[in-house]
């Protein structure tokens, strides 16, 4: 009998084409737990037994250490599972677990999902998106815990040849236990293109989509299915045509990343002489060399937030100082942009324990309006990054500057933060270059004001097309709104590079927007010096801008601004570019 074909919609986290055989994994989330009350006697006995949970659960965590580690191109990101190995021995979740035991007399998984649920909400309050997107790794830790605790086994991977994972989530933990000479790829209901998951998958090189909503459900153990990682497509029982179709997208799609790794570090020069730089966004110092290796020209985004978490005190100087060294030192002689503190301040620390839940936290006590609040905590960090800057090429950036009485008093912190090193002997670079993140639209409206304060711009799109359009990107009424090429988000960003060049300090973008090689013709054409992506990114987006024309480019962006609707731009970009030039379509 034939079955049917579905072909789902998700979102493209890992590039690639893998055409296998469904193995469908049973990866949700336990909702059904005993909750028993315990005598106090028996609470010893529980708390022993939540121990040995934990030490099973940091078992099972270190083996899949081991096997990312058998794979060099990916040793870096053991890092993300050695931060859930810390979770195992934080005392925000062991300790708050056993307290509940003693002092509530219930069994430890209800205690755990108590703690669980408490910690999840502090996350949920965080204004940060891409902060906020870290949720999942308590999670992960949480359920690994949880089926530990009540004996249910973890999914194996002993699979036949040729399979495609399918399942609700998979844990980084899961991820990184796949059997790549097996495991062509997977698709998951749920996820994004910033979570740890994702982000292991592309160290594996492995195809993967996530975000399909309901692919566990519609997809039977044993079907042919079909995971385009580069449009973000899962199709199930595909026709003979389609496989065939797929089979030599596949083919095309290896050769054309043999050819791009080879020409990774090459300059990146358009058809017509001009030198784009592109450089690379980073979370851990331990991806410098990913980042590196892909061809990044310097680090345009390093993003300081996991300093603060996972961790029951607020870093000192030295942590500040040894994580921005590392990355400075292996970068040098190429800059690297060090992002000031963009979280807020809800719960994470307890000298600012007296903050409030806020009723809208994106807009609320977050980045550099937490900093000049607590004006201590700004200054350890930049202290941090003031003496790494002795050891190379290094700039500061500001995050969430709204307006020109933030920037002056971040400035003005700053100046106190040199003048105290100074006074201690401390090197540092005295002309350190500091710029801010243009990210709020009254930032890009006041753009011309801005930039004769400071010695760079950097175009955040992520929060910019958010607070532009008044939008929640993961709200699933409205995400549909997140649009790039709105007319209004193309107007902000064209007005925040001409005041910068008529300032005569430069301006590059670091938000997603700059890693999708089909907006990479509009930024040039609308004059972005430099563009910095995810290093999976990087070699696309070169070799995009080697095949384009500046002077083509130009004309192009000066003609979105006659057109109306973001469809209309979109067709207009499909007529003049995808149609006429078939070896830019490859990259697409």
């Amino acid at each position: 009998m034939q079955r049917q074909v579905h072909i789902l919609h998700g979102v493209p986290a890992s590039a690639g084409i893998a055409i296998g055989y469904a193995v469908v994994l049973d990866t949700r989330k336990i909702e059904r737990y005993p909750k028993i009350r315990i005598t106090s006697a028996l609470v010893e006995d529980e708390t022993k037994r939540f121990h040995d949970a934990v030490s099973a659960s940091k078992k099972q965590i270190i083996e899949a250490i081991r096997e990312l580690e058998n794979h060099n191109v990916v040793k870096e990101h053991a890092f993300i599972l050695e931060t859930h190995l810390m979770m195992l021995s934080d005392p925000a979740l062991t300790g708050r677990v056993e307290q509940l035991i003693s002092e509530e007399n219930i069994n430890a998984e209800w205690a755990l999902k108590i703690a669980l649920g408490e910690i999840e909400k502090d996350f949920e309050s965080i204004g940060d998106e891409y902060i906020k997107s870290r949720v999942d790794d308590t999670t992960f830790v949480g359920e690994r815990l949880l089926r530990n605790l009540i004996g249910k086994k973890m999914s194996g991977f002993h699979l036949l040849e040729n399979s495609v994972i399918i399942a609700h989530d998979l844990s980084p933990t899961d991820t990184a236990m796949m059997n790549k000479e097996k495991v062509l790829g997977f698709a998951t209901d749920v996820g994004g293109l910033t979570s740890h998951t994702s982000i292991i998958a592309h160290s594996l090189e492995m195809p993967a989509v996530v975000g399909l909503k309901n692919a566990s459900s519609i997809v039977s153990p044993g079907d042919k299915v079909i995971v385009d990682g580069i449009s973000g497509l899962v199709i199930v029982n595909p026709s003979e045509s389609q496989v065939s179709e797929y089979e030599q997208r596949a083919r095309s799609y290896l050769s054309l990343e043999l050819k791009l790794k080879e020409k990774a570090k090459s300059p990146a020069i358009t058809k017509d002489g001009k030198y784009v730089k592109i450089k690379g966004n980073l979370e851990f110092k331990e991806e410098v060399k990913t980042v590196l290796d892909h061809g990044a020209e310097g680090i345009g985004l390093y993003r300081t937030e996991f300093l603060y978490l996972n961790r029951n005190r607020i870093p000192c100087e030295e942590d500040h100082f040894e994580a921005y060294k590392a990355v400075v030192e292996a970068v040098s002689p190429y800059n690297t942009v060090i992002r000031t503190l963009d979280l807020g301040g809800d719960k994470f620390y307890s000298s600012l324990g007296e903050l409030k839940n806020e009723m809208n936290p994106v807009m609320g006590l977050r980045a550099i309006r937490l900093c000049l609040r607590e004006v201590e905590i700004f200054k350890v960090q930049l202290r941090g990054i003031l003496r790494a800057s002795h050891y190379g090429n290094t700039s500061i950036m500001f995050p969430m500057i709204s307006g020109m009485e933030e920037l002056l008093r971040a400035k003005e912190v700053l100046e106190e933060t040199k003048d105290d090193l100074r006074k201690q002997g401390i090197p540092f670079d005295e002309n350190i270059p500091v710029g801010i993140m243009v990210e709020v639209p009254s930032a890009a409206t006041i753009a011309d004001i801005l930039a004769t304060e400071v010695d760079f711009f950097s175009i955040g799109t992520n929060d910019l097309i958010q607070y532009a359009l008044a939008i929640d990107r993961k709200n699933e009424y409205v995400n549909y709104l997140y649009e790039p090429l709105h007319p209004a988000v193309l107007r902000l960003i064209k007005f925040t590079i001409d005041a910068a060049h008529n300032s005569g300090i430069p301006v590059s973008m670091c938000g997603e927007m700059a890693g999708r090689v089909i907006y990479t013709p509009i930024l040039l054409g609308m004059g972005i010096d430099t563009l910095s992506t995810n290093a999976f990114s990087i070699s696309h987006v070169k070799e995009m801008a080697r095949k384009l024309n500046i002077e083509k480019c130009r004309q192009l962006a000066e003609n979105l601004f006659q057109i109306k609707t973001a469809q209309e731009i979109y067709d207009f970009i499909n007529r003049e570019i995808v149609d006429k030039s078939p070896d830019i379509c490859a990259l697409l």
